[in-house]
C-alpha cells in the first residue's frame, strides 16, 4: 500500500511540474502542444526556412535570460479568449528585459499570425529584422505589457505590412518604434515613455479608433493618418511632422497637445475636424518659421482671444511662423463618453452598480480595460452585462459587432 501511494505521489508531482526544455534549431513543421506546456527556451531557438511552428491555445512559453525565438518561417499562435498563449520570462520575479524577444527574419520567410496572446518582460517582444514585402505581422485580441519595446520595427524603408487590431499595449517603455506600413485599429496604448513613433520616408501609417494616454515623453510621433482617436493625459500628445494628417480625433488634458518643430514648410490643412482642448500649457505649440493652416478644428471656445492664448506661434516668438486657426468648428465632441460614437451601442445606466443594459438587439463582443490599459474581462453579451464581479472604479469598454469592423470605445464607471 505504501509503495502504491508513493508511486501515485511521484506521478502527480512529475505531472504538476512537467515542462519541455527547448533550444537550437527547428528543422521540421512543429507543434507546441498544451500537454508539453510550459515550453522553456533554455537558449536561442531558430525556426529554419521552409518550416512552420504552431502553438496551441493555452500554451505558456517561457524564456531564460536573454533567450530569443528566431523566425525564418511562419509562427502560427492563435489562442482563444479562455485559453490565451503566453510568452513570458522564466525568472521567479520577472522584470522588463529578462528575455530578448521574438525576432522576425522576414527576408527569409519569418512572420507571425497570432491572436489572444500575452507578451511580457522582453527587451523587444516582437522585432522586425529585415526589409521585405507581404504581410509579416498580424496580431489581434492581445495584451502586450511590461516590455522595453512592445514592437520594434525595421529601421529603413520596406514594403512589408503589419496589421494590429484590438490590442491592449500598456506599461512598456516604448510601444512601437520604427513603425511603417502599419494599420492599427481599435487598440489602447498606455503607460510608458513613448507610444507609436516612425520617421521613415514612406511610413504608410494608418491609426484608427485608438486611445493613447499616460506617456511621459510623447504619445504619437509619426508620418501617416490618425482618425477617430483619443489622445489624452500625456506630457506631449502629438509630435507633428511633415506627412502627418489627423481628423475626427480628440486631443485633451496633455501638457502640450500638439507640438511642431519640423524645419520645413507644411502645406495644406493637415489637421482638421478635431477637438483640441484643455491641454494645460498649450493646445498647439508651433516652433517652425513658416506659416501653417490649422483651421477647421474645435478649440472648445468661440472666443478667438481665448483660443489664441493656448496657441504658441509668431505672436509669442517672432522667429516662429503664424498658425492660422480660423475659421473654427463651432461644435466639439469633448463631452461625449466615446472615442467613436455609434448610437446603437449606447447603454445605461452609467455610472452603474450591478449591470448595464444595451439598446442594441443581438449579440455584441465586449472587452473591458482598467485605466492602465490592462484587460479586465471580455466575452459576448446579450442585452445585459453584469458588473458585480468588478471593483468600483473607472474603466473603458470596447463594444463591437461580431465579425465586423464596427466598434465603440466608451467610458464606464462601476459604483
Amino acid at each position: 500500500m505504501k509503495k502504491t501511494l508513493l508511486l501515485l505521489f511521484f506521478v502527480s508531482f512529475h505531472f504538476a511540474f512537467s515542462q519541455t526544455n527547448v533550444s537550437g534549431g527547428i528543422f521540421s513543421n512543429t507543434i507546441w502542444t498544451v500537454s508539453g506546456s510550459p515550453y522553456v527556451l533554455t537558449g536561442d531557438v531558430a525556426l529554419f526556412p521552409g518550416y512552420s511552428l504552431t502553438i496551441e491555445p493555452g500554451v505558456v512559453v517561457k524564456f531564460n535570460v536573454a533567450a530569443k525565438l528566431i523566425l525564418r518561417g511562419p509562427l502560427y499562435c492563435n489562442g482563444t479568449a479562455q485559453d490565451k498563449i503566453t510568452f513570458t520570462s522564466n525568472a521567479l520575479t520577472p522584470t522588463k528585459g529578462d528575455w530578448y524577444g521574438i525576432q522576425i527574419e522576414n527576408s527569409q520567410g519569418g512572420k507571425i499570425l497570432g491572436s489572444n496572446l500575452i507578451g511580457e518582460y522582453a527587451t523587444r517582444f516582437m522585432e522586425i529584422k529585415n526589409p521585405s514585402s507581404g504581410e509579416i505581422l498580424n496580431i489581434v485580441d492581445s495584451e502586450i505589457r511590461y516590455n522595453d519595446f512592445a514592437f520594434y520595427g525595421h529601421d529603413g524603408n520596406s514594403t512589408h505590412t503589419v496589421i494590429l487590431d484590438n490590442l491592449s499595449v500598456h506599461d512598456n517603455t516604448y510601444a512601437y518604434i520604427y513603425a511603417q506600413n502599419v494599420t492599427v485599429t481599435n487598440s489602447v496604448f498606455s503607460n510608458g515613455e513613448k507610444g507609436i513613433h516612425c520617421w521613415e520616408s514612406t511610413p504608410n501609417m494608418h491609426v484608427t479608433n485608438c486611445e493613447f494616454y499616460n506617456f511621459s515623453i510623447r504619445a504619437v510621433s509619426m508620418k501617416g493618418e490618425v482618425s477617430y482617436c483619443h489622445i489624452h493625459d500625456n506630457v506631449l500628445g502629438i509630435n507633428m511632422v511633415n506627412g502627418f494628417f489627423m481628423t475626427h480625433s480628440t486631443v485633451e488634458n496633455n501638457v502640450v497637445g500638439i507640438e511642431l518643430t519640423y524645419p520645413l514648410q507644411i502645406s495644406g490643412n493637415p489637421i482638421h475636424d478635431n477637438t483640441i482642448c484643455n491641454n494645460s500649457e498649450y493646445n498647439f505649440k508651433y516652433l517652425n518659421s513658416y506659416p501653417i493652416d490649422i483651421s477647421n478644428n474645435c478649440w472648445c471656445s468661440s472666443d478667438t482671444n481665448v483660443v489664441a492664448a493656448k496657441i504658441y506661434d509668431a505672436y509669442d516668438d517672432a522667429s516662429s511662423g503664424i498658425a492660422t486657426f480660423t475659421p473654427m468648428n463651432s461644435s466639439c465632441t469633448l463631452d461625449v463618453d466615446v472615442v467613436h460614437t455609434n448610437q446603437e451601442f449606447a447603454f445605461y445606466p452609467n455610472p452603474a452598480t450591478h449591470q448595464v443594459t444595451f439598446l442594441h438587439d443581438g449579440a455584441l463582443d465586449f472587452v473591458i480595460y482598467d485605466t492602465t490599459g490592462k484587460m479586465i474581462k471580455q466575452g459576448v453579451l446579450q442585452k445585459n452585462l453584469l458588473l458585480s464581479d468588478m471593483h468600483s472604479g473607472f474603466y473603458f469598454i470596447r463594444i463591437s459587432k461580431p465579425n465586423s469592423g464596427v466598434f465603440q470605445l466608451s467610458k464606464l464607471i462601476k459604483q
